[in-house]
């Protein structure tokens, strides 16, 4: 049996290999092509905070494979909670976070990060750092009937996220403020000069970027690509993020840092009302990154990982403020399939007369090989998968519905 992991990276792998793949046809697509100075498509919740790190990454590709008209999401529980219905037959997709806590070297303790850094240097050696990680499903609107319930709200979200595509001579003419003012005043981490040359790179040796001259680029769009790219990379030295492999020459750890520093200016880009494109000196690598992330799924969160961090640190150093949250545990909240055995008082009673607590919902019946989205008047049936959620799905609550 698949664990959760093996579950959720495999569609996060599929989606990715899918981006990339749609890359290599065309490389000269932007990673992220709803992007560009009028809209704000970030991925969010209905509060409008956005998802950060590989959530955002994944659930925009997401966004751009099913077309969908807005990128907010929702937990079925949020949906819940806002008097909404999942549309039948929608599919969610897995979001994650990590959680760090800390156990006791003796006792096995369990203590929170946050206890943890108030203790001193000298307690925080009786305890050993643990690392664990987290899975929410969640639906985009699309997926549920918030435009029929909330027409006026639905409205002004599609509004807020609808921007026309630039035009060819918007792109040419496109400048970047907040990049043209940390060019004006050479206020990056290393010293970045323009030259008229035909190749843009970081140097290590020299801490120092070179770009080819603006005027030297198809449009603005691609010349600020390129520069983030190369702030990408410069972010990986070891006073800086110290990224693992930085310093390595073989060809596996150059094409990985490639795809770190691509991810970087495209999540950068972003933040930035960029359109970012793959480098055309890259193009050759996107089928490598495929069959890594395919052959080794680990590899697309390492890769994650540091392409986020890469672009925080962007973000932070040109003062950009990322009103990010990761999505919020709905504590308590449980999944349970129950079977209806022979002789479960259950067994011909609808949903609504099953006696069920309130706080519990049946979301799903799993009939001989058939997914039912259930409403209050559906027959419960021998031999029934019932698909529970809730706050108090505990074996108090289990040996009720499997009364007899």
């Amino acid at each position: 049996m698949k664990s959760t992991f093996d579950k959720n990276a495999e569609k996060f792998v599929n989606l990715m290999v899918e981006k990339i793949e749609s890359l290599s046809m065309n490389w000269q697509k932007p990673w992220f092509s709803k992007v560009n100075s009028k809209q704000n498509f970030l991925p969010q919740n209905l509060t409008g905070r956005t998802y950060s790190g590989g959530n955002a990454f994944l659930l925009y590709f997401l966004c751009e494979k099913y077309n969908y008209q807005t990128p907010v999401f929702l937990t079925f529980n949020q949906a819940r909670n806002e008097g909404i219905n999942v549309l039948k037959g929608a599919v969610a997709f897995p979001v994650y976070y990590t959680l760090f806590c800390a156990y006791h070297r003796q006792t096995n303790e369990k203590i929170s990060y946050d206890e943890y850094n108030k203790l001193s240097e000298e307690e925080q050696k009786e305890y050993r750092l643990a690392a664990y990680t987290k899975y929410f499903q969640v639906f985009n609107l699309d997926q549920t009937n918030f435009a029929e319930k909330y027409p006026n709200r639905w409205d002004i979200l599609k509004a807020k996220f609808s921007g026309e595509e630039q035009s060819q001579e918007e792109k040419e003419m496109y400048v970047n403020p907040i990049l043209d003012e940390m060019n004006k005043n050479q206020n990056w981490v290393c010293p970045i000069q323009t030259v008229s040359s035909d190749s843009a790179f970081y140097s290590i040796s020299n801490d120092s970027i070179t770009l080819p001259l603006k005027s030297q680029f198809k449009d603005g769009e691609s010349f600020y690509g390129t520069e983030l790219h190369e702030m990408g990379h410069s972010t990986g030295v070891k006073n800086r993020l110290n990224r693992k492999g930085f310093y390595e020459n073989d060809k596996f750890n150059y094409g990985r840092e490639e795809l770190v520093a691509e991810l970087i200016s495209a999540l950068s880009g972003v933040y930035l009302g960029i359109s970012v494109t793959v480098r055309e000196e890259n193009a050759a690598y996107l089928k490598s990154w495929c069959k890594a992330i395919k052959e080794e799924p680990k590899f697309l969160f390492t890769v994650l990982a540091d392409a986020i961090k890469g672009s925080k640190f962007i973000a932070q150093h040109l003062n950009i403020r990322l009103d990010v949250e990761e999505v919020e545990e709905e504590k308590n909240t449980k999944v349970m399939e129950l079977k209806v055995d022979v002789g479960c008082n259950l067994i011909n009673k609808s949903i609504i007369d099953a006696n069920i607590p309130e706080e519990i919902l049946i979301a799903m019946i799993k009939r001989e090989g058939e997914i039912i989205i259930p409403k209050g008047s559906s027959i419960i049936k021998e031999g029934d998968v019932l698909v529970a959620v809730g706050n108090c799905l505990d074996e108090d609550f289990y040996k009720v519905i499997k009364a007899k």
